[in-house]
């Protein structure tokens, strides 16, 4: 699943949006500050615990060590003499001092051991019992078994004019650090919900700021589909209304543009047509009368009649194409077999030796297209394979789902990448590097025109390598099966 979700976000890219990048600069924006917030939070509210834990910690000590001070007075001079009375006072002490469910008392007598609570003194870090040495007061954080600790404690020369005493409290911090723990983790989540609150504000913010540019986006796609009738509403605010009248106005001038030359285009086309019939008209007389001329003659007029052939094909290709962008162009669809169809196409294709490939399964396909234009697609693609390659060598096909895809490939040079999405433009040509597709001349409508048929049935075509490993290049056309029929008829 986690690689499925990560080819999706590759192939998309949707990251590399405008959209993508200012959510992204919100959330991280506000996990920034979150972070900040939280870090500053926590030490000043951990301080500020530790400050008032050692604060009450201290005045508990104060008042304890006076309760200790005063009951440890009565003392006799010899303990071990009257341990009765010694232990009496030492246990009348104890239950004055105040504990906490987290502290505990350790009384240490100089030379009779540890009294008071159920410490032990081993319990007293070696530094703190230097520490009181040395100062009235110590106190210290440590550890003791894994379990962290406070310790304040003070020396007490001559408790009872004899015997000295060192006084300690022992406060275990579990508690605390559980506070601790619990607060860091809130702030932790709290920072968290909070970068994922300006993700989403950023996001909502960013597609609201980023919808003119939006429909701008929609229009610009509307006017790549063709449709130059597409305009921006007005905007209110004054910034973005620049922008949409500056876009429907550069839409006018295209539109303009675009129609002065398909009119320029189509009217060049009509006048040539007489003329080329009067010089075609000629060219037939001149050769019904071949025998009679010279060597030299003969030779001009097969020139002239090639090139005339030609340069009617082109024209012919530009009105063709002058009415699809007039869209004047109307599929007329009919049924007919594609392997007879495909076989009629070829056995009309002159000087080639193709072979049709076909699966059983698929040898009785019938399909709904238009004939005449599918005719013209596949003659283009055969001539373009002969003109730059050599010549088709198999024409295949087979039906994928609602569409079946018709395969021309042929053994040429094959076809550079940068030059397989080009050559379907107009007036394009691959370019003679390692990828060339021979010498050969051509003004390059015939792919074109394949293309503009092809996307009139509603499919798409593409040029690439051989399958098989194989030099060469294979044209594939995909489009619409369309309606089945009763295949038991001879419908080609």
């Amino acid at each position: 699943m986690y690689k499925a979700l990560s080819d999706l976000l590759l192939k998309t890219e949707w990251w590399r949006g405008l959209l993508a990048k200012l959510t992204i600069a919100y959330a991280f924006g506000s996990l920034i500050l979150s972070i900040s917030v939280a870090y500053f939070t926590f030490t000043i509210a951990q301080d500020q615990l530790i400050a008032d834990f050692e604060e009450s910690a201290l005045i508990q000590f104060g008042e304890n060590l006076i309760e200790a001070r005063t009951g440890l007075a009565a003392l006799p001079e010899n303990s071990d003499e009257d341990p009765e009375t010694s232990s009496a006072i030492i246990n009348s002490v104890d239950e004055k001092v105040k504990h906490t469910a987290t502290s505990d008392s350790i009384l240490v007598l100089e030379g009779i051991g540890v009294r008071m609570g159920n410490r032990s003194r081993r319990e007293i870090p070696e530094a703190q019992t230097s520490l009181i040495q040395e100062s009235e007061l110590s106190g210290m954080y440590y550890k003791f078994e894994s379990e962290k600790r406070y310790i304040v404690g003070t020396r007490i020369e001559n408790v009872n004019g004899f015997i000295n005493a060192d006084y300690h409290e022992l406060h275990v911090l579990t508690e605390l650090d559980e506070t601790i723990k619990k607060l860091r983790r809130i702030l932790i989540g709290a920072a968290i919900l909070s970068g994922l609150a300006g993700a989403t504000l950023g996001y909502y913010a960013a597609k609201r700021a980023l919808s003119p540019i939006s429909r701008v986006s929609s229009a610009a796609r509307e006017m790549a589909a063709g449709n130059f009738q597409t305009k921006l509403d007005q905007e209110a605010d004054p910034d973005l209304a620049i922008l949409s009248s500056s876009f429907n106005e550069m839409v006018d001038k295209l539109r303009e543009r675009v129609e002065r030359d398909q009119r320029f285009t189509s009217d060049v086309s009509h006048e040539l047509r007489s003329p080329l019939m009067t010089l075609s008209a000629s060219i037939e007389l001149l050769e019904r009368d071949k025998e009679n001329l010279s060597d030299n003659a003969k030779e001009a007029v097969e020139l002239i009649d090639n090139g005339l052939k030609r340069f009617v094909q082109l024209v012919e290709d530009l009105l063709e194409i002058s009415r699809m962008d007039a869209g004047a162009v109307q599929l007329q669809l009919t049924p007919f077999g594609l392997p007879e169809f495909l076989l009629q196409v070829i056995s009309h294709s002159v000087g080639t030796d193709i072979e049709l490939r076909h699966s059983n399964r698929d040898r009785n396909l019938v399909i709904s297209a238009d004939k005449r234009r599918m005719a013209q697609v596949l003659s283009n693609l055969i001539s373009n394979a002969k003109k730059y390659a050599g010549g088709a060598k198999s024409i295949s096909f087979r039906r994928i789902g609602d569409s079946v895809q018709i395969t021309v490939e042929d053994e040429g040079p094959g076809i550079a990448i940068k030059d397989r999405q080009r050559i379907f433009e107009r007036f394009s040509r691959a370019t003679n590097d390692a990828g060339n597709r021979g010498t050969a001349t051509g003004v390059g409508l015939g792919l074109s025109l394949v293309a503009e048929h092809v996307r009139l049935h509603g499919g798409k075509v593409w040029a690439t390598d051989r399958i098989d490993g194989k030099q060469g290049s294979r044209f594939v056309v995909e489009i619409p099966v369309g309606e089945i029929f009763d295949t038991g008829e001879d419908l080609a």
